[in-house]
């Protein structure tokens, strides 16, 4: 099976080979290989898929979630006791201060749109969301201290916001005058081209396209960088 291949438009594709020897030699051992194959075909598909939705694709003008230029830019987070600005070094009130002053921003870019009962999402890499389990000197941690101040928040994880000059935080509303504020988008979710056969062996090729995250409302979007 051969890696992921781009064009000049939003459309990738990857193909699939299997001989008849090897099917034959996984017969013997009961294993489904040419199933096994297919299966890991449309995974690496999926892994470049959700890839776009959150970088977009190089060269063309398609963006994703942590990318588009539209997007305001992040805001620091503030120094912490232990020294630095990371959230490894911080206490459970530090990292709250830093999730509030996140909403703050968010706040005052949408002009009062957002308030503490619109939907929201916070996402972050899953090792700083681990930092969500501190606790603070009344034994209450950060994520208890967040869910009961913004009642319709969702806490998610993706390594993607582990980048290069940082680790990222992001909150975002998830939708603004009702209207979705972000969707991922796609032209072709999967096509499974017809299977080839050769002499004593086959191929298939399969077939995705994606637009990355088209996001409606840049302002619905707050990030903070260096935690």
């Amino acid at each position: 099976m051969t890696g992921v291949q781009t064009c000049a438009l939003p459309i990738f594709q990857t193909v699939t080979q299997w001989g008849e020897l090897e099917l034959d030699r996984a017969g013997e051992a009961k294993i489904n290989w040419a199933q096994q194959l297919n299966t890991a075909s449309v995974k690496v598909l999926d892994k470049f898929m959700n890839a776009s939705y959150f970088f977009g694709i190089s060269g063309l003008a398609n963006y994703g979630l942590l990318n588009d230029p539209s997007l305001p830019a992040s805001i620091t987070p503030g120094s912490k006791t232990a020294g630095g600005y990371t959230w490894a070094n911080a206490n459970a009130a530090e990292i709250y201060t830093d999730i509030v002053s996140l909403f703050q921003q968010l706040v005052s870019q949408t002009n009062g749109l957002v308030d503490r009962e619109t939907r929201l999402v916070l996402a972050t890499t899953p090792a700083v969301e681990a930092n969500l389990t501190k606790t603070n000197q009344y034994n209450v941690n950060v994520t208890d201290q967040i869910m009961k101040n913004f009642p319709n928040i969702r806490i998610v994880s993706a390594v993607q916001y582990g980048l290069s000059s940082g680790n990222l935080v992001q909150l975002f509303a998830e939708e603004l005058d009702g209207n979705e504020t972000v969707y991922c988008a796609f032209n072709e979710k999967l096509r499974a081209h017809p299977i080839k056969v050769d002499l004593s062996s086959y191929q298939q090729k399969k077939t995705s396209g994606t637009w990355g995250a088209i996001i409606r409302y840049p302002v619905a979007f707050a990030s903070m960088l260096g935690v």
